[in-house]
């Protein structure tokens, strides 16, 4: 670990990009902030135990990185969902449907459809565990399954 005399050679599978930070929490961090409507330094943390997850800057940089990403984390993500509730439709599950996210549009972008598809993922993600009664933890694991490559790392 930077700073210490210790070396760590035990890194958990969901880290992203090598770095010490775990990709449900910043996965958790990202839709409090995109799905809230409002800027990143206005915002408030929904989850209190995330509140010392990385900076906000940091979390800017995180949504640049899985931006490129976006089409395949909303996939993934989707498909576990979906997977999870067969036999029953996915339909049972978001009666009303998933609701797009109406305050990615509003906002202005730099990429406006990754960050919507992104935010689509996230609500998957966040409101498919609610709705399932498992843990986000789980369906994250069953999507990066299904990802072609790891999260975060740009590509050469």
């Amino acid at each position: 670990m930077a700073g210490s005399t210790t070396t760590r050679q035990d890194r958990t599978p969901d880290e992203v990009g090598g770095v010490g930070v775990v990709l449900l929490a910043v996965l958790l961090k990202l839709a409090g902030w995109v799905l809230s409507g409002v800027g990143l330094h206005v915002y408030d943390e929904g989850l209190p135990a995330l509140e010392a997850v990385g900076s906000r800057r940091t979390l800017q940089r995180w949504l640049q990185r899985l931006l490129p990403d976006a089409a395949r984390v909303q996939g993934a993500l989707r498909t576990a969902v979906i997977e999870r509730s067969e036999p029953q439709p996915v339909e049972r599950l978001f009666p009303g449907g998933v609701s797009p996210p109406v305050a990615i549009r509003c906002r202005r972008w730099k990429d406006p459809e990754a960050v919507y598809r992104l935010a689509i993922g996230l609500v998957f993600l966040v409101e498919g565990a609610v709705a399932l009664s498992t843990s986000a933890t789980v369906l994250l694991a069953e999507a990066l399954k299904r990802l072609d490559g790891p999260l975060g790392i740009p590509r050469r």
